[in-house]
């Protein structure tokens, strides 16, 4: 069986989980005892499991063994992976800990460059209940629900060592610093990309709800589904309220073009608190429309009564997405410095279509409150229904937006109101 507080059996607790999840039978439990810290490697995986409950009661924590963890090709395996599931619930109220740190530093400072693990993924699944779990420092994405229907997230509280990720911040972005001959001088930002995102949906019919995240990514990304990517025709149907975030970003995407069209559609954000966040809003397309046909559909968004108290970087940011990982090239990419680099294109292959910011109140942003960039053949559609700003920053849009090739709607008074030009 497995053993807890020992490292050296990581390789054979993980064959101990798979063991134990693959003779589960509906009805049973696959418990975690408190009390107990059991190491593991990657490649715990469960498959087709029917009415199962995985119970954190524990402690399970991923190996930080980087000569060891599984790979397939360039990928770390993922930590724990249940695939084609029905009826799944993992629950317990313990703590899965990634121990990231390590994964951290030796992508930034080191010379690993296989892909991260994900802590927890559940993909291809139906009826999924996750409730009442703690993740600490994942190395990468804290928990991946991929192409799943009929799924509830509530009571999990994602957590990431803010302080050890802005160092090694900082060293990569002098770095880029100096590659890409920016002068920045002291700013205070560290808009760097380390991948380690709280809550990942996509798939049809997700209600995310009472939830904490303390992260340096996207707090929530919910990414689009195509048939290809998926077997559905779009991400849709889902509602993620009462939540506290504080990260960069609720956000939408990215979402690349796709020849199968790959879409967001019917997403509300709804009663969102982001005190001290990174980014806020944050609906974002991939720029990459390198080969004609493909495509991509961001439609019918929501934020609604979202306050967003004292951002360090965009409190509003509808666009292209900005990132580049390390080691990457910018490319077509939107620069992580704009626009002290000016290098940052919306490409016309992917749509946005009503976008509604409605009760939204953004409280001393530190910069001026938002970029809203649209693409001058396919500009975007976005409404202002009571969007207020106090206090925005000067720097650098002279407290206002910047707001290109957007058809803008406006319902009640909103302040400062963008100018919008199509």
């Amino acid at each position: 069986g497995a053993i807890s507080g020992k490292e050296t059996w990581a390789p054979n607790n993980t064959a101990v989980f798979n063991k134990a999840l693959a003779a589960a039978l509906p009805g049973d439990t696959v418990l975690v005892p408190a009390g107990k810290n059991f190491f593991a490697l990657g490649g715990i995986l469960a498959t087709n499991l029917q009415n199962v409950t995985f119970s954190v009661a524990g402690t399970v924590t991923a190996l930080d063994d980087l000569d060891h963890w599984p790979t397939s090709g360039s990928k770390c395996l993922g930590f724990i992976v249940f695939d084609s599931c029905k009826g799944l619930t993992i629950n317990g109220g313990g703590l899965i800990d990634g121990m990231g740190k390590r994964w951290w530093n030796e992508n930034i400072i080191g010379t690993f460059r296989k892909k991260r693990p994900k802590l927890v993924t559940i993909q291809n699944s139906q009826d999924i209940l996750v409730e009442h779990l703690n993740m600490l420092n994942s190395p990468s994405f804290h928990l991946l629900l991929s192409a799943v229907q009929r799924a509830e997230v509530r009571f999990v509280k994602v957590e990431v060592d803010r302080q050890k990720q802005k160092e090694l911040k900082v060293i990569l972005s002098q770095r880029r610093r100096q590659q890409q001959q920016l002068q920045l001088g002291d700013w205070p930002l560290q808009p760097e990309d380390l991948n380690t995102d709280g809550i990942d949906p996509s798939g049809e019919d997700i209600y995310i709800h009472d939830c904490s995240i303390l992260n340096d990514d996207d707090s929530i990304a919910v990414k689009p589904c195509s048939m290809s990517s998926c077997n559905l025709p779009c991400t849709k149907n889902l509602l993620i309220e009462n939540m506290v975030l504080t990260g960069f970003g609720a956000s939408i995407g990215s979402v690349p073009p796709h020849a199968d069209n790959n879409c967001v559609r019917n997403v509300t954000f709804r009663n969102i608190q982001m005190p001290g966040t990174g980014k806020g809003i944050y609906v974002k397309s991939n720029p990459a429309c390198d080969e004609p046909g493909k495509t991509g559909t961001i439609d019918n968004i929501l934020y609604q009564n979202i306050t967003i108290t004292k951002p360090l970087w965009w409190a509003i940011w509808i666009g292209p997405q900005q990132q580049q990982e390390p080691g990457s090239a910018l490319g077509t990419k939107c620069s992580l410095f704009y626009p002290i680099d000016p290098r940052c294109t919306t490409q016309a292959c992917v749509t946005f279509t009503k976008i509604v910011l409605k009760d939204v109140f953004i409280e001393h942003p530190l910069l001026s409150p938002g970029v809203i960039k649209g693409n001058v053949s396919n500009p975007m559609d976005v409404t202002f229904d009571n969007v207020q700003v106090s206090n925005p920053g000067k720097w650098p849009y002279n407290h206002t937006y910047q707001c290109q090739h957007t058809k803008l709607t406006v319902l009640r008074p909103s302040s400062p109101l963008p100018q919008c030009a199509v």
